[in-house]
């Protein structure tokens, strides 16, 4: 998960952000640009959570929309 993270966000933000994700038991999805958002945050029946985050942010504007 560290070297996907790397790759988005900001270098120090990675261990905080991988703790948040495995803490809360968060489905992080990286998707392909959307015209209409920049990421989405939905919790489903079940119970799961999911984020996605458009691939095509910079590492500030992925980091942003990721954490809000």
């Amino acid at each position: 998960m560290q070297a996907i993270l790397q790759k988005y966000i900001p270098e120090k933000a990675v261990p905080l952000v991988e703790y948040l994700i495995n803490d809360h038991k968060i489905n992080l999805k990286i998707v392909n640009q959307r015209q209409s958002k920049h990421g989405d945050f939905r919790t489903f029946s079940n119970g799961e959570t999911q984020i996605t985050v458009n691939n095509n942010l910079n590492k500030h504007q992925f980091l942003l929309t990721l954490i809000q």
